[in-house]
């Protein structure tokens, strides 16, 4: 059996049974590997467009002889997207290049009823992004693995249920929920983060947008108390 990181474990987990996967930046193909050897789901599409990882990905599924499950494509984001595939990861990349990926072929997200992200960077924005492209969050989980936090994000077709808040977009509203001790210690490594920039010689007049965002910091660590 395939071994899977923690933060892979977790997209795992949010993969629904019977699911017709494309892992986009697939890499090594993990992900689709393990979550077929478990049973859970039965076909995948493995997807990277950079030539050593496809490669790998490819000698990845041979060695596992599930070559007759996983179609590996050397391709760009979505643009061989099979035509079965109902459900998408794109994890291991920034949050920008996520949204970009999702938008340049918003044809193809008819036929995508979830979606499961990890972005490194800009979650505000994947957040406010991906639900200007008519998905909601169903789920997140916000973990610590090598030394880098991370969030993971199950998303599916429909709008939400009212707008998400600022601190929603910016937080996520599953990890200001759930108030894990990850999310807890997150928030004291970036309010010690941001209170060092602000006594760091910054402007008078340019200290607003770092006093705004400490203020919503302090608003989630009060939940703890």
């Amino acid at each position: 059996m395939t071994k899977l990181s923690a933060r892979l474990a977790s997209v795992a987990r949010m993969v629904p049974g019977d699911a017709y996967l494309a892992d986009v930046g697939s890499d090594h193909a993990y992900l689709p590997i393990s979550l077929i050897e478990k049973g859970k789901i039965s076909y995948a599409q493995a997807i990277d467009n950079k030539m050593a990882p496809f490669l790998r990905m490819k000698r990845n599924v041979e060695d596992s002889g599930l070559s007759a499950h996983i179609a590996c494509s050397f391709s760009s984001g979505l643009d061989e997207l099979q035509p079965d595939v109902d459900t998408l990861a794109i994890c291991g990349v920034g949050g920008l290049l996520t949204c970009e990926i999702l938008e340049k072929h918003q044809e193809k997200l008819d036929q995508i009823k979830t979606i499961i992200l990890d972005p490194h960077r800009d979650l505000q924005a994947v957040r406010k992004r991906v639900a200007a492209l008519g998905y909601h969050l169903v789920d997140e989980e916000m973990l610590y693995e090598g030394k880098i936090y991370y969030t993971i994000m199950k998303w599916e077709k429909g709008a939400p249920e009212k707008p998400y808040t600022q601190d929603e977009l910016l937080f996520g509203p599953f990890v200001i929920a759930k108030l894990g001790e990850t999310f807890h210690d997150y928030l004291l490594q970036q309010q010690e983060k941001i209170n060092g920039i602000l006594n760091d010689s910054v402007p008078e007049g340019k200290k607003g947008p770092y006093l705004e965002l400490l203020t919503q910091i302090e608003t989630q660590l009060k939940k703890y108390n």
